[in-house]
């Protein structure tokens, strides 16, 4: 009798673990109202969020779906408590698969005023032109905030935050990556790890402002925001405060403060084996 070769008995367990072909890209939309201030919840996974504020009383939605026969992804949009919900529904994990995730991005059009929630993994989030009390999660990808007001909060890892023109309150955290804000008004509360914290054009509103890092230098142009400064990092005469008109209270070491005269503001900038400098 003539042996296989190898190759040959590979062969039918190479075909069985073959990726299933993708069904293909397809785009859905639907359609809801929605009153200014109403609740909305987006949830998905593996796929990104794209949020933007329009002068309707509804919330509208496409979905930019990627999936196979044998992994089907489906989505739901509905109304819940007087508010919307939009999930996207996967298939249960049954079983070890090779290849690329289905995927089911969301794009969406909300009131300018809303109570949201988004929530992902594994890819971006990026809102802008709205406001409300807003909440943004993800993880391994970074998130971008443009004109929001009221009060947001964010948190992803492996990934940046930037904000730009927020009049809001800022709270949130991420690691290994960086930060970056500009004219962001209301109070600040953020923390990463190993990267850079860039800041300008702040204020704080009265409420705060808090930024820490770990393994990074901090560059912080403070703007119009006053208070009590409070700088720390662990490096030797590593603060530099290049702002004028300040009052100094304690400098030397690893730590300086300082008062900006106009409000007793809390403002706390930290970080490990980098430099602050203070604008």
């Amino acid at each position: 009798m003539r042996s296989l070769s190898r190759s040959a008995l590979c062969l039918p367990v190479l075909c069985l673990l073959a990726a299933p072909a993708f069904a293909g890209v397809r785009s859905e939309q639907k359609s809801l109202p929605l009153k200014p201030g109403g609740t909305l919840t987006v949830s998905t996974r593996n796929s990104s969020i794209r949020v933007e504020g329009w002068d309707k009383d509804e919330v509208a939605v496409t979905a930019d779906i990627e999936d196979t026969d044998q992994r089907p992804v489906r989505w739901e949009m509905k109304e819940q408590n007087g508010g919307v919900s939009v999930e996207a529904v996967f298939p249960g994990r049954d079983g070890w698969h090779i290849g690329k995730s289905p995927s089911c991005a969301f794009t969406l059009k909300v009131p300018r005023k809303v109570a949201g929630a988004f929530s992902t993994s594994n890819d971006s989030i990026a809102a802008g032109g709205f406001g409300g009390t807003l909440s943004f999660q993800t993880s391994n990808d970074d998130v971008t905030l443009e004109n929001l007001d009221g009060s947001v909060s964010v948190s992803t890892s492996n990934g940046g935050i930037t904000a730009r023109h927020l009049r809001a309150s800022l709270k949130g955290a991420t690691s290994n990556d960086e930060i970056h804000l500009e004219d962001v008004q209301g109070g600040v509360d953020l923390a990463t790890t190993n990267s850079d914290v860039e800041a300008s054009g702040l204020d704080g509103w009265n409420q705060g402002i808090a930024l820490r890092t770990t393994n990074g230098d901090m560059t912080i142009d403070l703007g119009r925001a006053t208070g009590e400064v409070h700088a720390r990092t662990s490096r030797h005469e590593s603060v530099k405060v290049e702002r004028r008109s300040v009052d100094l209270l304690e400098s030397g070491g690893s730590e300086t403060r300082l008062r900006i005269p106009g409000s007793a503001q809390a403002i706390e900038l930290a970080t490990t084996n980098g430099t602050i400098t203070i604008r």
